[in-house]
């Protein structure tokens, strides 16, 4: 149903509009240029009666004729309009399925494209999100399970004195999931709101791999997977970076790499220098398909769709990757399915702290 005050009667009112002061100019002419004809048809009353009243018939017929044309144009003109505005209330009440179909061949056709590509993207969104909850709900679940069960065997006295440590650290293993799991989500919140910073200074690279290997060591031994720590330089390197968030880049993707590991294989992190420091962690794991590739870097994607691995959530990535474009820093990589893959990642060397080197 057509509402009062749409944009299709502006348009039909547009069109009377016109056509009306078509007729009013159409007449002055009229009269103008044919003054004198008139003239003499004022003497004679019947003749002028007669063609005043063909005049005016005339002009009711074309005014008639030219309104229901106006109407039918105005209909055709403004349904691509009416159209984006329902497929539009539809995706707002959630149906992002939706999609409009525009076959003007004009700008109108190139906004419906693109609005069908926005509703797609809503619904990629979607699923992720709704995937998303489904992932942080089980990564939740299951160390507060694990947690719930210890504690209770514990308040019971069944747990034999020489199994304690063991179950203790079993504890603070799934705790320590918690709270990176809360640390990423609270990091996804300050970058949707704009509060997720960085600030750069300059600090030894090297070192700060050495720290962040040795720190992740237990977790490697407990995996067993080996973590090779391979450096191409006689001397350490020093960036301009913020060290608290490329620490949490690091930690990521090592994470990462050793997570798709096999047991009994390794990880390597390599630090070289050139124009600038890089930084390469590479797995040899099942790798990254093409398909995937174009989406690793998407916040809530995950891979592995049937958590045969604790594969997390599907937000470290797209965090590293936030962080490392507020450094205006690239990281490329570089995988084959069955092979493994490779994160390369660039930081500003700082020249004055090398030269005092």
């Amino acid at each position: 149903m057509i509402q009062k005050k749409s944009i299709f009667w502006r348009v039909f009112l547009t069109f009377i509009a016109i056509v009306l002061v078509s007729h009013l100019v159409l007449n002055i002419a009229y009269d103008l240029l044919f003054q004198h004809s008139l003239e003499n048809m004022h003497r004679n009353s019947v003749h002028f009666q007669s063609h005043a009243y063909l005049l005016g018939l005339a002009s009711i017929i074309s005014i008639a004729v030219s309104a229901m044309f106006a109407y039918y144009l105005s209909k055709r003109i403004t349904a691509p309009l009416r159209e984006l505005n329902r497929v539009a209330l539809q995706i707002a009440k959630g149906q992002f399925d939706q999609r409009v179909t525009i076959n003007t061949h004009d700008e109108l056709e190139e906004l419906g494209h693109t609005f069908n590509d926005m509703a797609q993207a809503l619904a990629s969104l979607d699923q992720m999100r709704k995937d998303f909850v489904a992932n942080v709900s089980h990564d939740l679940r299951s160390p507060l399970t694990s947690i719930h069960g210890f504690a209770t065997a514990f308040l019971d006295g069944t747990v034999p004195d020489e199994r304690k440590r063991h179950y203790f650290t079993i504890m603070k293993e799934q705790t320590e999931r918690m709270m990176k799991l809360v640390n990423d989500l609270l990091d996804v919140a300050r970058i949707e709101t704009g509060q997720f910073e960085i600030r750069p200074i300059t600090f030894n690279l090297s070192e700060l791999v050495r720290q962040v290997v040795a720190r992740l060591e237990p977790g490697f031994a407990s995996k067993r997977v080996n973590v090779d720590l391979i450096s191409e330089e006689n001397q350490d390197t020093y960036v301009f970076a913020d060290p608290d968030r490329i620490d949490q880049v690091i930690v990521n993707l090592i994470q990462n790499a050793v997570q798709v590991s096999r047991q009994n294989s390794s990880v390597e992190v390599i630090v070289k220098k050139e124009e600038q420091a890089v930084v390469s962690i590479r797995d040899y794991g099942p790798g990254i398909s093409q398909e995937e590739m174009q989406s690793i870097w998407e916040r809530f994607y995950k891979a592995d769709k049937a958590r045969t691995k604790e594969s997390g959530t599907g937000i470290g990535l797209s965090i590293v990757k936030h962080i490392l474009d507020l450094h205006q820093s690239p990281i490329h990589v570089e995988s084959k399915v069955g092979k493994g893959s490779t994160f390369t990642f660039t930081l500003p060397v700082a020249l004055k702290m090398e030269n005092r080197k």
